[in-house]
């Protein structure tokens, strides 16, 4: 039961917005392309511009585009990636100033995203999973460039406009007001280790899959001591979240889903506030 539930979440999340073990392609969705940029250099230490750029979308196959595979195109493809892009391209920086990209060079001279290997995808509910299922209802994502620290974050707004992804504003912004708490808590969570032992449930829910279909899932309880031991890789600092119109009807409990970018990873973090003290309540992987 378990098992098909993580394995359910998986695939909603590849489905959606997720680069799964093949980078979010399918064998019908991506061919071969043939850049000719090769002077617009890339950046290997970006998840949005990396070193590689051999594939691209086959638009003609494809009248709806997945984002996943929009976006792996977008990142692995200059050609590609100005032809997304609504130039002149409007810009609103942290302070109010309003300005214009003009050129595919320029906004890869200008913007970049943390060079992770996984995403996040905080909601509000657990049912918000199911909207992501198919992502062909959905008209408008935002990839928000989070700086925990400062309390802002880099926007990256697409539209889906005759079924095919173009990226539409790039603005910077304060973090919301819901999620300002949150935020502050978990800058320290993951800088701070003992904060982060003090902040972990008594007995905290714990399920993993089994390696071995045959095999039971494990569920129950670890005690807050052994975290250490199952504790993933956490993002911490800066990280890109993925908002595709999620909301948080009850700001005391966060769901974070840890996605992987190269792989099938999931891990799904629960937290709950009570009063101002926020824990971490149940894990999932």
């Amino acid at each position: 039961m378990k098992g098909n539930l993580l394995k359910g979440m998986v695939l909603l999340t590849a489905i959606a917005v997720g680069i799964s073990c093949r980078h979010g392609r399918t064998e019908a969705d991506l061919n071969a392309v043939d850049s000719t940029e090769t002077t617009d250099s890339l950046d290997n230490d970006s998840t949005l511009y990396l070193e590689e750029e051999d594939e691209g979308l086959s638009l003609e196959e494809h009248a709806t585009e997945a984002f996943g595979d929009f976006f792996f195109a977008f990142t692995h493809n200059s050609r590609f990636q100005a032809e997304r892009i609504r130039f002149p391209l409007p810009v609103t920086d942290l302070d109010g100033t309003e300005r214009t990209v003009r050129s595919g060079r320029q906004f890869r001279s200008e913007f970049r995203l943390p060079g992770n290997e996984y995403y996040t995808l905080l909601l509000g509910r657990r049912e918000q999973m199911t909207v992501m299922q198919d992502d062909t209802l959905i008209t408008d994502i935002v990839l928000q460039h989070i700086h925990l620290h400062q309390q802002t974050m880099v926007c990256y707004n697409f539209h889906r406009d005759n079924g095919h992804w173009y990226l539409i504003r790039r603005n910077s912004i304060p973090v919301a007001a819901e999620l300002s708490s949150f935020f502050q808590f978990y800058e320290r969570f993951t800088t701070d280790s003992l904060y982060q032992q003090e902040s972990i449930a008594t007995h905290l829910a714990f399920s993993m899959e089994a390696p071995d279909e045959d095999e039971a899932d494990i569920e129950g309880t670890i005690d807050r001591d052994q975290w250490p031991v199952f504790r993933p890789e956490m993002p911490g600092e800066e990280f890109v979240n993925v908002d595709f119109g999620q909301d948080f009807p009850d700001p005391s409990r966060i769901l974070m889903l840890q996605c992987g970018i190269s792989n099938g990873m999931l891990d799904i973090f629960t937290f709950h506030r009570e009063g101002d003290r926020w824990e971490l309540i149940a894990y999932e992987n």
